[in-house]
């Protein structure tokens, strides 16, 4: 994922800059959904008259996600108004824009939040990072660890709340 630092360069240049490092991708990309040369042309022009219209919100570390959804939204557009075309239909069709890149964002956010987690588990002593792995990942309740483990309740209750207090610290400095 490619970032173009807003405060360094204008707006417009910041478009041209855009411009020329993803219009070949564009291309390719739209090329692996859509057969025709001319369709494909068309609908990166569209893809980057509307960047144009937003270019404002571009530049950030999610530049390329908005360029791709961008283009998603634009080869769904131009799939409605085929079929629109192909029926004879007068009505508009709705879009369902396509949301996995979306989704991804999400799962990768996800999967590194999870692997802070763990990571930061790592440094907790090792009875109290038991417990807690026992009570949060493995769903062992807090009277369960305490019988396993053969320890007074309140003991597994205020290390797994250790646990939880230097977790959300750490987390929360980071």
């Amino acid at each position: 994922m490619k970032f173009f630092p807003k405060h360094i360069i204008d707006v417009e240049d910041m478009y041209k800059l855009i411009y020329n490092t993803y219009r070949e991708r564009i291309f390719h990309y739209i090329k692996g959904k859509v057969n025709n040369r001319n369709d494909i042309r068309d609908i990166s022009q569209n893809v980057f008259f509307h960047l144009w219209e937003y270019k404002e919100a571009l530049g950030g570390t999610n530049t390329e996600n908005i360029i791709f959804k961008t283009c998603n939204q634009e080869i769904s557009k131009f799939f409605a108004a085929q079929q629109k075309q192909s029926l004879g239909i007068n009505f508009e069709i709705p879009e369902n824009p396509d949301d996995s890149v979306d989704q991804l964002d999400a799962k990768l956010i996800k999967e590194e939040q999870l692997k802070a987690v763990q990571d930061s588990l790592e440094m907790l002593p090792l009875s109290r990072k038991q417990m807690f792995t026992m009570n949060k990942l493995d769903g062992i309740t807090q009277e369960q660890i305490a019988f396993q483990l053969n320890l007074p309740k309140k003991t597994v209750q205020k290390q797994i709340s250790k646990a939880m207090i230097f977790l959300k610290n750490f987390h929360n400095k980071s």
